[in-house]
């Protein structure tokens, strides 16, 4: 049997990035189109890096 992968430590996801995901998920199963599923993603995509961006500059 193989060991589980396990997050790298040093990069867990904060609670802020687990809501964008799975807000966008949820906004994509249920979107009318395929489309608009894509869109819904795009835009948690560009949320995430906003927020990796400001983080590179707090640090």
């Amino acid at each position: 049997m193989r060991p589980a992968i396990t997050a790298r430590p040093e990069r867990t996801q904060s609670p802020l990035q687990i809501q964008i995901i799975n807000r966008a998920l949820r906004d994509a199963a249920l979107a009318p189109s395929a489309n608009d599923a894509l869109d819904c993603c795009a835009e948690a995509l560009l949320h995430l890096a906003e927020l990796a961006r400001a983080e590179v500059r707090h640090d």
